[in-house]
């Protein structure tokens, strides 16, 4: 238990490294708590940084959380490394370095997908794509990624071979990335949540 006491901690900490908030501060010396959205995650980066920016806060966020669920199940052998996983996306989207305000915890998210199941989070991934790019609102490619993940783990534990522990933690991380986008979810209802467009840079 103290091993994934620590663990936990451990996945905290590196969720809540701020990777939009250090690449703007860094390259443009600009707080981006204080534009947009005042979220550090990638979509208020583009529409705050840019393109270029976006990415690699994209790419960063992702890696977190990939990385991280590699080491949860290098030093854990049961299913209990997925707490410390959590911990991790609770770190991106409360990070202690930011006074507890991060971002929307989609793309670590994703990253963490990716190693549970690379072919649910590969196909999920893609209808968040089609939709951030024909629709436009990035809040609703986000639901879908979740609500996609989960609606495949759920097929798959019940009909493939999704391990328990996974498809558990599908439905606790779609229910988690549905409370961090509760606002999102009440302006899409009301036909007022914003089109993301993209800067030059």
């Amino acid at each position: 238990m103290m091993n994934l006491f620590w663990l936990c901690c451990i996945g905290y900490f590196i969720g809540s490294i701020p990777t939009g908030f250090l690449l703007m501060k860094f390259c443009k010396q600009i707080d981006v708590r204080d534009l947009g959205s005042h979220s550090t995650g990638a979509t208020n980066i583009l529409r705050s940084g840019g393109k270029t920016l976006a990415m690699w806060t994209l790419l960063g966020d992702v890696l977190k959380g990939a990385l991280f669920v590699l080491i949860a199940k290098a030093f854990s052998d049961d299913c209990w490394y997925l707490s410390a996983v959590f911990c991790c996306q609770i770190g991106h989207v409360y990070p202690i370095w930011l006074g507890f305000k991060g971002g929307k915890g989609v793309a670590t998210s994703a990253g963490i997908f990716l190693v549970l199941s690379p072919l649910f989070a590969s196909i999920s991934i893609s209808i968040w794509f089609i939709l951030a790019k024909f629709v436009k609102i990035s809040s609703i490619a986000s639901i879908a990624l979740a609500t996609s993940f989960t609606a495949l783990c759920s097929y798959g534990y019940f009909f493939k071979d999704t391990e328990f522990a996974v498809f558990i933690f599908s439905v606790i991380t779609f229910c988690f990335l549905m409370l961090t986008h509760i606002d999102n979810i009440k302006r899409i209802i009301h036909h007022s949540e914003k089109i993301v467009t993209l800067n030059k840079e």
